[in-house]
C-alpha cells in the first residue's frame, strides 16, 4: 500500500511532548508505589498511556487509512474506495475539511486548502465517477 496524501489530522504532540509526559507517568507510578496511593498509580498509568498515543490518517491506493496506536496496540481501519459514494470539501482559510460518506456516516479528514487539486487528482484516478461537492463559507 503506498501512501498518497497525508491528512492533517493527526496527533499533534511533538516528541520532546510525549518522552516528558512517559517521565512524568513513570515518577508518578514509582511514587504512587512507593506510597501505597492508588490514585497517583492510576494518574502515572493514564499519563503513560497518553505519551504512547499516536493518530495518523491517510490516503492510499486501497482508500482512507487510519491508524491508531499505544504503547500497548495498534489498529488500522480503510474506508476503501468502493464504499466512498460521495464527497464534500468545506474551506476555511488555510484548510480543508473533506467528508467521504459512506451510506448516512463516513470520515472527516483534515488537510491544507493546497492539497485540493492533489485530492481530485487522487479521486479522479480511483472514483472518476464520484460527486464532489464544495461547501463555502458565506
Amino acid at each position: 500500500m503506498t501512501e498518497l496524501l497525508e491528512s492533517q489530522s493527526k496527533t499533534p504532540f511533538p516528541k520532546w511532548m510525549k518522552w516528558a509526559a512517559f517521565i512524568v507517568g513513570f515518577l508518578l507510578i514509582v511514587d504512587g508505589i512507593r506510597t501505597f496511593s492508588f490514585y497517583t498509580v492510576l494518574v502515572g498509568a493514564i499519563v503513560l498511556y497518553i505519551s504512547g498515543y499516536s493518530k495518523r490518517i491517510y490516503l492510499s491506493d486501497e482508500g482512507i487509512v487510519r491508524e491508531t496506536g499505544s504503547w500497548v496496540r495498534k489498529s488500522r481501519s480503510v474506508l476503501g474506495w468502493q464504499d466512498v459514494q460521495y464527497v464534500g470539501l468545506a474551506k476555511r482559510g488555510t484548510r480543508m475539511m473533506a467528508f467521504f460518506e459512506k451510506d448516512i456516516t463516513g470520515w472527516k479528514v483534515l488537510f491544507n486548502a493546497d492539497d485540493e487539486p492533489k485530492l481530485r487528482e487522487i479521486l479522479g484516478k480511483y472514483r472518476p465517477e464520484i460527486e464532489i461537492a464544495i461547501l463555502e463559507n458565506k
